[in-house]
């Protein structure tokens, strides 16, 4: 097997730092973009020139896409229901203070 070029290399060790970032870890990590503040939830810098992908890596770029894809709705779901339930909270807090209890139906 030939050895791979440096590019190659380079497209590897990314393709291995995003399939990490998407493990439990991503959640834990920071973004960090240069001349900003970092932002909690992700640990990858893009890389610069490193050309075009070598194509022996595109069906793992694209499970890896996908990969993302789903991290990114459950965190949109997550947000979903984490803004249902501050605003159920913020309306409980809103009420007028009574000697009556006060449920709050989570299931419903």
């Amino acid at each position: 097997m030939p050895r791979q070029s440096s590019s190659a290399d380079e497209w590897l060790e990314v393709l291995n730092q995003l399939e990490t970032s998407l493990g439990s870890g991503a959640r834990d990590a920071v973004l960090v973009v240069p001349g900003e503040k970092p932002y909690p939830g992700v640990q990858w810098l893009a890389p610069e020139h490193l050309g075009q992908m070598p194509a022996e890596f595109e069906a793992r770029a694209r499970r890896l896409l996908a990969g993302q894809l789903e991290l990114i709705r459950e965190i949109e779901d997550a947000r979903r229901s984490a803004s249902v339930h501050l605003a159920a909270v913020r309306n409980i807090l809103s009420t007028q203070h009574t000697e009556h209890a006060v449920y709050l139906d989570v299931a419903g």
